[in-house]
């Protein structure tokens, strides 16, 4: 009991204490951004972008993002895949950025 009264007090402190949160690499559009990233949706808060890097090798990829930069908002928590990569399905029908096609075991085009 006396550590969950500890925590409340520490808590109403910080609370006074602090103005508020700051996130660092929010943006609205990919040109808000800096090379070899995009504007991507927050996965964790609704209405967040934030500046997140191309996908590389084996990276999660969405089959219909757009390239970088783009001069909408962006829908999807991942960017497109870095310019020599392209987004792939593989045969565990996940989509993954790859550059190498011919040693996809099961490869299907987007």
């Amino acid at each position: 009991m006396r550590t969950l009264l500890f925590l409340l007090v520490i808590l109403c402190i910080f609370s006074l204490v602090t103005q508020g949160v700051v996130i660092t690499g929010a943006c609205e559009m990919d040109d808000q951004c800096g090379t070899r990233t995009c504007c991507a949706a927050s996965l964790w808060l609704p209405g967040l972008r934030m500046c997140t890097p191309l996908g590389l090798h084996g990276d999660e990829c969405h089959p219909y993002s757009h390239k970088a930069p783009f001069m909408g908002k962006r829908k999807h928590h991942t960017c497109p895949c870095a310019p020599t990569l392209m987004c792939a399905r593989l045969a565990n029908r996940k989509y993954q950025c790859t550059s190498n096609f011919k040693n996809l075991a099961g490869f299907y085009a987007a």
